[in-house]
């Protein structure tokens, strides 16, 4: 039986990385960063949101949001200044079923994933529709709510397939190649409804949501680390280095490891080997606070954006020191 929608809800602890680590011996974490700003109130005005679930931030700075609940994308400036929109509800060619997750290419090119639409679509930056990836002619058929997507520094595209529990990998002219991950839970390359995606160190990244842990693979396939999933057993936890539903990751140019932890409403930031750095977050609305962080991303001067699901904004939250690693 699988859970509520995950468009609906998205409900949708001792950190493991390959093997079990003695409760107690986790170093304290460092202190999270400083709050800058946050932006977005709930509505549907141009720069207010409903229900934002994913981000991607350019090399230059523009912050683009997926507006789920208004079925739109939206751009704003570094600051939060809205700049454009673009999208509505629909099947057709630049429409949108809530669109979940957003990644940029090395062409600058905006790949959006639609949880209702099942698919991929592709845009220019300005919103003009490119072309459409449905995974027609995988082992599995089509998606079933596309909630990740990535394209790695190769061109290979990356979609997390939420009800399939795969991830489902595209050469770059978008015919099939292969799939990473198999259904189930505990087991190292087991995939219980994955939503992220990222690159680390040649690895693939993966939010292993409903696992409550992240997994790395070689582009293969090849598991080759976890962490999180109370002892391994998919279990939620709260402890620092465990998750209530690991809902996304980011990676910055140090290699570090950012995760979204929905039900626990705060972000953890690990090294590539799974070791926590800090985290920060907790339950509220106020300036730092959220409610269900499902996604974020790491600004071309290190600023972290956070999408703050349950609140309808964006927040945004200084670099981390470069020497936290």
């Amino acid at each position: 039986m699988r859970p509520p929608a995950l468009e609906a809800t998205l409900r949708v602890g001792l950190l493991v990385a390959v093997g079990a680590i003695v409760a107690g011996c986790t170093p304290a974490p460092a202190p999270g960063p400083k709050h800058l700003t946050v932006w977005g109130t709930s509505g549907s005005a141009p720069g207010e949101l409903r229900q934002p679930i994913g981000i991607a931030v350019t090399p230059s700075g523009t912050v683009f949001v997926a507006d789920a609940g208004n079925h739109r994308v939206q751009a704003f400036d570094a600051d939060g200044h809205f700049l454009r929109a673009f999208g509505a509800r629909g099947k057709e060619p630049g429409e949108f079923l809530r669109p979940m997750d957003l990644n940029l290419d090395a062409q600058g090119r905006l790949y959006v994933a639609e949880h209702g639409g099942d698919r991929v679509q592709v845009f220019t930056q300005d919103g003009e529709p490119l072309r459409v990836v449905r995974g027609e002619g995988t082992p599995a058929g089509a998606f079933d709510a596309a909630a990740g997507v990535l394209v790695s520094p190769s061109g290979e595209i990356f979609v997390a397939d939420f009800y399939n529990d795969r991830v489902v990998v595209f050469r770059e002219d978008g015919a099939f190649d292969r799939v990473v991950g198999t259904p189930g839970r505990v087991l190292p390359g087991r995939l219980h409804y994955p939503t992220d995606l990222d690159w680390v160190d040649g690895q693939l990244v993966v939010a292993d949501a409903y696992n409550n842990r992240i997994q790395l693979f070689t582009p293969e396939g090849e598991a080759v680390a976890r962490w999180g999933g109370l002892l391994g057993s998919g279990l939620p936890g709260d402890a620092p280095g465990s998750f209530r539903v690991a809902t996304g990751v980011a990676v910055d140019s140090l290699g570090r490891i950012y995760v979204a932890d929905f039900e626990n409403h705060r972000i953890q930031v690990f090294t590539s080997a799974g070791e926590l750095l800090t985290l920060f977050g907790s339950q509220g609305t106020k300036p730092g606070e959220f409610e269900r962080p499902t996604d974020l991303d790491i600004g071309p001067d290190g600023r972290i954006y956070v999408v703050d699901f349950g609140n309808d904004r964006v927040q945004a939250f200084a670099p981390l020191s470069k020497e936290m690693r």
